[in-house]
């Protein structure tokens, strides 16, 4: 079996045996002034079945011109398409080191990373290779450039897919007007192959589905058009003799048409020309079917509506349920262009420029679609969790979003933490120990705490409890009263709403007033006296 070292190293050869130069579609002239005429005019449901025949026959020059010329001409699919490719853009991506880890693999995922962000417009790339959503498949073609003893690529240039041919063997081949075409350059391409639906090669791509409503919304907007055309016009009906020759017949013809745009024509005598009712109808047919198609395309791209139309009542929790389902497809798109990127960029560098030929020291290219957590639920659940488990700082940071601090890097502190900033600070959890050992310190074996000995006589003083007990007594007065003319408890128990107004809390609010008051006059005085 060829591992991707094998395919690698036979590249490799090829690249530097000094058998080709350039890139690969440089001398196929033809197919850059190649012209085949629209599709999609005149387009009918026999034509368009012709072409998608011809490419589960192997054929798929047709079915790709169709498809591009499909996004030209549709406003919306275009749209829909667009949202869902540049949706990419807004995931933030890394280089991971290779499975086999350790600082080895670590050096290689740094050296690879710096080479890819050299490449000029690489989010740009990203985009030409989510063209295969909709195709099924993106070929990007290398364009190297050298810097010193590196193989650095100068640009990643999009190929249409009408260039390209499937061989008898099912290969992806370069058009070069041969039977068999030709074989794609080792590390020249990077072939993007998207599987936006499960079937064979030809049948990946997402505008298999979309055609045939593409074909449906222009049937529907020709009808519209026509309609019109004649909308709120008479209908003309025309006579002439029975010996009228065929020209005098054009003519009236002729001035029956003008009518419609010109109000003024012309007709030999003789011929008359009869107005009837005008012309009836409604515009909400051809937009009922027009609207269908459209929701069908949103559907089909997106996996829903509510994050597209506005048009029908939607509530905001079943808008989120179909944003969750759009978010699902992003993270399939994203996993599925990471391992092309994988396979086809980054081992290629990591091959060519720091001679890896262990599958282990690898790197990989990864997308985060995860989005970050609620930060203010974060911040009520995290310090609850960390009393029964054990969050590495680097998960929590990744869940809010926030990245961790560079060396020396300054950070936000709390104002009661003083204005300790940068090397100055506390170490992670050393302030809540410093505390706990200065609170341990003053405090004495019996538990008091000796720098406040007003709060250690208020803790001491009791209360007797004989007071207690008749203010309990004068308050709950009529619930006794009720028991001692027989009220069972559980009749009692359903009339103590009735009975609350009359309890008298007049003492007991009194006697927690006066405890109050000297609580606070006793603290003022033992606070001004400490100051002091």
């Amino acid at each position: 079996m060829t591992t991707m070292i094998d395919r690698l190293k036979a590249a490799f050869t090829a690249f530097k045996g000094g058998a080709r130069g350039g890139m690969q579609t440089a001398s196929l002239g033809a197919l850059h002034n190649d012209y085949i005429a629209s599709l999609t005019g005149g387009l009918t449901p026999k034509r368009l079945e012709a072409l998608l025949r011809a490419a589960d026959d192997g054929d798929i020059v047709g079915q790709h011109t169709l498809f591009a010329e499909i996004e030209d001409r549709d406003e919306h699919i275009h749209a829909e398409l667009s949202k869902r490719r540049r949706a990419l853009l807004s995931i933030p991506w890394r280089i991971e080191p290779g499975k086999a880890g350790g600082k080895g693999a670590e050096a290689v995922a740094g050296a690879v990373r710096e080479q890819v962000e050299a490449i000029p417009d690489f989010e740009d790339m990203i985009l030409d290779m989510a063209d295969a959503i909709g195709h099924g498949f993106a070929c990007l073609e290398f364009e190297w450039s050298h810097d010193g003893s590196r193989h650095l690529p100068a640009g990643l240039h999009l190929r249409p897919q009408n260039w390209f041919m499937l061989a008898r063997d099912g290969s992806l081949r370069l058009r070069d007007n041969t039977p068999e075409g030709q074989e794609l350059w080792g590390l020249g391409w990077i072939v993007h192959q998207h599987r936006s639906k499960s079937g064979i090669f030809a049948r990946a791509g997402l505008f298999r589905v979309l055609c045939w409503t593409y074909l449906l919304k222009q049937y529907c907007r020709g009808d519209f058009s026509q309609f019109l055309e004649i909308h709120g016009l008479p209908m003309r009906l025309g006579k002439y003799p029975a010996n009228t020759s065929d020209e005098e017949q054009k003519t009236l013809l002729t001035a029956l048409r003008a009518l419609g745009s010109d109000a003024a024509g012309i007709i030999p005598e003789g011929m008359e020309i009869e107005f009837k009712e005008a012309a009836r109808g409604s515009e909400k047919p051809f937009m009922a079917m027009h609207d269908l198609c459209e929701t069908g395309q949103s559907k089909a791209i997106l996996g829903s509506t509510l994050t597209t139309d506005t048009k029908g009542v939607g509530s905001q929790a079943l808008g989120e349920i179909h944003n969750e389902v759009r978010l699902d497809i992003l993270a399939s798109d994203a996993r599925q262009l990471a391992g092309s990127l994988t396979r086809q960029l980054l081992a290629p560098l990591a091959y060519l420029n720091e001679g890896v030929t262990d599958p282990g020291l690898l790197p990989r290219f990864v997308f985060d679609p995860s989005r970050p957590e609620d930060l203010e639920k974060l911040a009520k659940s995290l310090p609850d969790l960390a009393e029964v488990m054990d969050i590495p700082t680097r998960w929590a940071h990744e869940r809010a979003g926030i990245p961790l601090p560079e060396d020396g890097e300054p950070v936000l502190v709390r104002k009661s933490q003083g204005k300790a900033s940068g090397n100055d600070r506390d170490e992670p959890g050393q302030a809540g120990k410093a505390k706990a050992e200065a609170t341990a310190a003053l405090t004495a074996e019996g538990g008091d705490d000796p720098r406040y000995p007003d709060q250690d006589a208020v803790d001491a003083a009791e209360v007797p409890e004989a007071v207690l007990t008749a203010l309990a007594r004068d308050m709950l007065a009529p619930i006794f009263a009720e028991a001692e003319n027989g009220v069972a408890p559980e009749a009692l128990l359903g009339k103590l709403a009735e009975l609350y107004p009359r309890m008298d809390t007049t003492a007991l609010e009194e006697l927690t007033a006066r405890v109050l008051f000297v609580g606070e006059l006793w603290g003022r005085l033992s606070a001004q006296a400490e100051a002091e």
